[in-house]
């Protein structure tokens, strides 16, 4: 029997206290809104219905520390009563016309919500945990900020990245935690590492897996063309499904030698939902991302086809778009189906990130509820959690550094635009390094330079550079986090200090310790 382990990575930025529309807090609203929440009602009516829904979640530990805050907690929950009085408005406005059944389900879907959120008492965190307390799912841990563990500049800042996740973790879940998404699946083996810009010394360093080991991380994942030798395929969409196919290796579990196991992604799963051009989010059926309404700012238009002009978009027929996530889920169980017959005793691995659920693919979550729902009665076909897919026997590998980002190399996080970037995360981690070793600054200090360091060192800030999605942001970011950073070295005042410990306050058990270890 085939094992379907489906990994969903919930991630976001720290935005907390840093704006709120287009990138600040707002981004954080809208993933809470319309793809944690949904996400919880769904595992909730699979439970009462006595479905066996085992799957794997990643909560990035500063997405936990932003969901688990109260200001998060308040900010949403105004958010969510404006959302519900501009969808209320444009049902006034849109009686009687076209656009009246998607207004009409905007005011039901806002009134969920809120009722969801006030029963959880605000905390989604939680509520995860008892998913995870009564077998529904598993959850994982990452790096802290999600930094790109191959580039980091030392090992003590990698193993404070992954050290900091695992605390982060523990503190949350009352557990710790086995299994470890690495961000952008980046790799990097044991070697000699040159930096790609002046900084650390270049030398030998220990392999990202050997620190997630001695973590106490048992497993990861990475992508198919690190364990098959193949092209590197983007997680974020392909012109063209035809001739993809996953080899034999990315059926298997694999262990290095440091003994940490890695599940490869499987692409034929992948991308029948990744593929921008014939995956199932691009169904004309379903709601429009992109076109939003000039007054309520609310989504009232469906896909219609990929080459419409905004302009050019239909109205939204939510119940049509929801009966078709049911010929979609069926779809997929089949093609896993057809994947078990040839593949009897392998492993399909398949991750994507959960914000594409519900938040950029509204019906992606009911998607996902029915093929769980469909999983439980296919024979054949076991969904489990990675966990328990990584059990048993596994092929000895040594595999090769690189990425899920396009190439499978590092170059969306690394080139010339985002050198800069590089550049003061190696002047901060070297500066950090020196100052712990001197022991000069005050614990409280060293820990809020810390903080301003890891968040520093997050893969969002160079991705977002790289896509030009928001490059301004980005960069006002970690010239903001750096500022702080070296502020703090050269000692602030009492009031930038507790300033500066309520915009950044993730992490209350930040360890500057972690930088005197040699992982």
């Amino acid at each position: 029997m085939v094992r379907f382990a489906l990994v969903l990575h919930a991630h976001l930025p720290y935005v907390r206290a840093h704006g709120l529309w287009p990138f600040g807090e707002e981004t954080l609203y809208e993933a809470m809104a319309e793809t944690y929440l949904p996400l919880l009602r769904s595992l909730e009516r699979l439970w009462q219905e006595g479905v066996e829904s085992r799957f794997t979640l990643g909560i990035t530990p500063i997405l936990a520390e932003q969901l688990s805050d109260p200001r998060v907690k308040a900010g949403f929950q105004a958010y969510a009563k404006d959302r519900l009085e501009r969808a209320q408005s444009d049902y006034l406005r849109y009686g009687g016309t076209e656009l009246e059944g998607s207004a009409r389900h905007q005011v039901a879907f806002w009134e969920l919500t809120l009722d969801h959120f006030h029963q959880l008492g605000g905390d989604t965190l939680q509520a995860f945990r008892r998913a995870q307390d009564r077998g529904q799912l598993e959850l994982i841990a990452s790096n802290a900020t999600h930094g790109y563990s191959p580039l980091l500049g030392y090992d003590e800042a990698l193993w404070a990245q992954v050290k900091t996740g695992v605390a982060t973790y523990r503190r949350h879940f009352a557990k710790d935690p086995t299994g470890f998404w690495l961000p952008e699946m980046a790799y990097r083996p044991k070697g000699y590492w040159k930096p790609p810009v002046a900084g650390p010394p270049e030398g030998l360093r220990a392999g990202v897996d050997e620190l997630l080991m001695r973590a106490g991380v048992r497993y990861t994942f990475l992508d198919a063309h690190l364990v098959q030798g193949s092209r590197a395929l983007t997680p974020y969409g392909e012109a063209s499904l035809e001739g993809v196919e996953s080899g034999e290796a990315t059926y298997y579990v694999h262990e290095l030698e440091s003994g940490l196991r890695v599940l490869p992604r499987n692409q034929e799963t992948t991308l029948q939902v990744w593929s921008a051009d014939h995956g199932y989010p691009g169904e004309g059926l379903y709601r429009e991302f992109h076109r939003k309404d000039p007054l309520s700012g609310l989504h009232h238009w469906r896909v219609t086809h990929r080459q419409a002009d905004l302009s050019a978009k239909a109205p939204y027929d939510p119940e049509a778009a929801f009966a078709k996530t049911k010929e979609h889920a069926a779809h997929f169980v089949g093609l896993l189906a057809r994947l078990a017959g040839e593949h009897p005793d392998g492993v399909i691995l398949s991750p994507y990130d959960a914000e594409l659920f519900g938040h950029w693919w509204y019906e992606g979550v009911a998607w996902l509820e029915e093929v769980l729902r469909l999983l439980a009665r296919t024979p054949g076909v076991r969904a489990v959690t990675a966990k328990e897919a990584v059990q048993g026997k596994a092929v000895r590998a040594s595999l090769p550094e690189g990425s899920w980002g396009r190439g499978g190399d590092h170059r969306v996080w690394l080139n010339e635009k985002t050198l800069d970037y590089w550049q003061k995360v190696y002047q901060a981690e070297g500066a950090m390094r020196e100052e712990v070793r001197r022991g000069n600054l005050s614990r409280r200090l060293l820990r809020q330079a810390m903080r301003e360091l890891l968040l520093l060192e997050a893969s969002d800030w160079p991705f977002l550079i790289d896509t030009g999605q928001a490059e301004a942001y980005a960069r006002e970011r970690y010239e903001e986090h750096a500022g702080a950073f070296f502020r703090l070295l050269k000692g602030v005042s009492e009031e930038e200090l507790r300033a500066l410990e309520e915009r950044d306050n993730p992490f209350p058990e930040a360890d500057p310790r972690l930088y005197l270890e040699v992982p």
